[in-house]
């Protein structure tokens, strides 16, 4: 797993390619910028234009002639007339337009005009309004420049329309150049970000997986030292024992040698039971123990459970029991070994001298075993982490324990479909409630899949 996107392989293939389509954008904008500017020089410098109005010019010089010849133009207006041309046609012969008429094959013909527009100027010197063959013939060729010009517009008309066609053309593709790129770099860009979301998830559940494991790593190394703690301490309570008969022999009393061996048999009850809990843990979670439902009478378990206490302990336990059905169905051995462990705890975490109280009852469809003690009891903000296996409350610092216990109880549970209820408050002590289905003689019922529930508060 790479713990860098920036440095990723998918990242820096849609980078690249991001950069590209960058680029790819940046050149289609240039091109359509370039487009809009020939589209705007060629309306600047319309042909069509100047030839309609040379054109245009060159009529009406040809219709002064005529009014001249009947007398209703002067001299100086039929200058006027040649003047206006003689400017339309500059026009044409200089820069953009020479280069538009040589562009469109009609450079040829300015030499015409400028040879029309010459001997118009020096017809016009001596003119006479009666010398009608002169005024035919300067009109014939004045004509003839207005037939030209009509030419070049159309041509320039032709050119015009298929120079913008191009051009939208062009345009039209630029546009699509564009819109795909951008559309491209979108997807590249919603790809890039779900290749860095991607990757910074995977980096955020590793670096969690990473900081579970060394939770875990804590609790197991906190577990050890702990089991090794509870080991040490009966088995040097059985060493001290069995060193000071030893030494003593024949010379110990009755009473002193039972009194030793009482705590030989207490030291190797609290390391059977401290094995026991250890490998009854490890193999359910394994799936090795099995869920078996047979009869159970309830109050013979719970007198079981009371009986195999410690016989100092055994008066400080009450059982109260209400309305309670004779015979159920449920796993017997599972059911004892998890009352065992709210029993045994109760009694560890409790005052010497004080009451536990397990009461059980049918509730509906439900049984309801709980175990109430005046013990320490649980800070409220652990109350929600308490099932979690090697969990240990810091109000339980300084007594025997390996955290696996309740975690065992919690799943014994869950076999039954049932779960763990436990009320506390700090310094007064808690009442622990198994809950699960009450299942009549006979009934069929099947085991849940393994999972350790959360406590309700």
């Amino acid at each position: 797993m790479n713990f860098r996107p920036y440095v990723s392989r998918r990242f820096l293939v849609a980078f690249t390619a991001m950069v590209i389509l960058f680029v790819l954008l940046v050149s289609a904008s240039v091109r359509l910028v370039h487009s809009e500017g020939q589209f705007s020089d060629d309306i600047t410098e319309d042909m069509v234009w100047l030839a309609s109005q040379g054109q245009y010019e060159a009529v009406r010089l040809a219709d002064a002639l005529a009014g001249y010849a009947r007398g209703d133009v002067d001299r100086d207006g039929l200058q006027l007339r040649l003047d206006i041309l003689v400017s339309r046609i500059l026009i044409l012969e200089q820069g953009e337009p020479r280069r538009l008429m040589e562009a469109l094959g009609h450079s040829h013909d300015l030499d015409g005009y400028q040879h029309v527009l010459d001997l118009s100027a020096q017809t016009l010197e001596d003119l006479d309004p009666r010398d009608a063959n002169r005024i035919a013939e300067l009109r014939t060729g004045i004509f003839s420049l207005a037939q030209s010009l009509r030419d070049v517009s159309n041509a320039a008309l032709l050119a015009k329309r298929d120079r913008d066609a191009q051009l939208r053309d062009l345009r039209r593709r630029t546009l699509f150049e564009i819109l795909s790129t951008l559309v491209a770099t979108m997807v590249t860009g919603l790809i890039l970000a779900g290749v860095v979301v991607r990757d910074q998830r995977n980096m955020a559940n590793a670096e969690a997986a990473l900081e579970r494991e060394r939770q875990i790593s804590k609790l197991h190394r906190a577990f050890i030292s702990v089991v090794s703690h509870q080991f040490r301490t009966p088995l040097a309570i059985i060493d001290a024992s069995a060193q000071r008969m030893m030494r003593r022999g024949a010379l110990m009393r009755y009473e002193e040698i039972s009194a030793r061996a009482e705590k030989i048999r207490n030291a190797c009850l609290r390391l059977t039971r401290l094995m026991e809990s250890t490998l009854n843990a490890a193999r359910l979670e394994e799936g090795e123990i099995g869920f078996t439902l047979r009869p159970c009478n309830l109050e013979s378990l719970l007198q079981g459970v009371c009986e195999s206490q410690p016989e100092q302990d055994q008066d400080r336990i009450r059982i109260e029991l209400g309305d309670l059905p004779q015979w159920l169905q449920a796993d017997t051995t599972l059911l004892e070994q998890a009352v065992q462990n709210l029993v045994s705890n109760a009694l560890k975490y409790s005052p010497e001298g004080s009451t536990i109280t397990i009461h059980a009852q049918r509730t509906g469809t439900e049984i309801e075993i709980s175990v109430t003690d005046q013990g320490v009891g649980i800070p409220a903000d652990e109350i929600g982490s308490l099932f979690q296996r090697f969990f240990r409350a810091r109000t339980a610092q300084g007594i025997p324990g390996t955290g696996i216990g309740l975690n065992f109880v919690a799943q014994i549970m869950v076999l039954h479909r049932g779960f763990v209820d436990v009320k506390s408050a700090e310094g007064e002590g808690s009442t622990f409630t198994l809950r699960f289905p009450y299942r009549p003689t006979g009934s069929l019922a099947s085991p849940l899949p393994h999972a350790v529930p959360q406590p309700a508060s």
